[in-house]
């Protein structure tokens, strides 16, 4: 039998059972593509060629081609689902398709873990250090004061901050809905009444705009930390507004600020989440420092 006349099987039998077909058709390319690549190394289309090793060669394939293991297992799991169904269901001479899912004697690839994505100190000073206008320079230092998210700034108008004493109070709707009263600092609160004077803004004006004087867009916000960030030479990894906060925590965590302390400063209630923003590479070299000094 076709492994092609299988899944068209298959694909009639899971688009009666609900499936979308926006699932039926990805698996179905995903089908063809296999065929299609055993048919170019010289092979049949046939169950008997639907084995492990030809699947391994098919990852090996894929892998070549520079596929991402989060993009190889989702057509393996395509490719499983569809074993399986060839050990439920039976020809009609009454005997299963498959004796056994090839699947199950696969090596999946494994995703290799990204980068961690903070910037070091010297990192962050050169970031900061680089002249930007204006308008940019105050909506970083917004994001690097506040620790709000960007969709946080982008959403506020000039009506969200008021004047205490020198310093501007800064209200934000955080994740959650819940809304949240920031004090931001002296330098950060000099240049936004700065920039709010010289715009003449009024309350119902968009608290930050770009280079253009248009209100930001979450998006819009995180590309001009990007921008700015190859500007400055860092292209170690993709430098958006998620990354500084990452990069501040670590770096509070670096200079022993407390994990509540922190995570007020995410806005997180949950002291487990504020982990994954924090990246102690110099705590763990000192603390392996220590011990070798003591093995010493």
């Amino acid at each position: 039998m076709k492994i092609s006349t299988l899944a068209d099987q298959y694909l009639k039998f899971t688009a009666a059972r609900g499936a979308s077909p926006r699932t039926v058709e990805g698996y179905d390319a995903n089908y063809r593509q296999y065929i299609g690549f055993l048919m170019s190394r010289g092979l049949e289309d046939d169950l008997k060629n639907f084995t492990p090793e030809t699947l391994a060669d098919f990852i090996d394939h894929l892998t070549d081609n520079r596929r991402k293991a989060s993009s190889v297992n989702v057509k393996l799991s395509g490719l499983a689902s569809l074993g399986e169904y060839g050990t439920k269901t039976k020809d009609s001479r009454g005997k299963y398709y498959l004796q056994e899912n090839p699947l199950y004697r696969v090596i999946r690839p494994k995703k290799v873990k990204p980068p961690e994505k903070y910037l070091g100190l010297v990192e962050m000073k050169a970031f900061m250090a680089l002249p930007k206008p204006a308008t940019v320079q105050v909506a970083i230092d917004m994001i690097l004061d506040t620790q709000c998210r960007a969709s946080e700034l982008a959403n506020a108008d000039v009506a969200n901050v008021r004047l205490d004493g020198e310093r501007l109070l800064l209200s934000v709707k955080v994740k959650g809905g819940n809304a949240k009263e920031i004090k931001l600092g002296a330098d950060v609160s000099a240049k936004l009444l700065e920039t709010l004077r010289f715009r003449e803004a009024r309350p119902t004006d968009p608290l930050l705009i770009n280079e253009k004087g248009d209100r930001y867009t979450r998006t819009t916000l995180s590309e001009t930390v990007l921008r700015w960030a190859v500007r400055a030479g860092i292209t170690r990894i993709q430098v958006r507004a998620h990354v500084l906060r990452h990069s501040i925590a670590t770096l509070a965590s670096e200079l022993n600020v407390e994990v509540a302390a922190i995570a007020a400063m995410l806005n997180h209630s949950d002291l487990h989440t504020v982990q994954k923003y924090i990246h102690r590479n110099s705590a763990a070299d000192a603390a392996r420092e220590r011990v070798r000094e003591a093995l010493r």
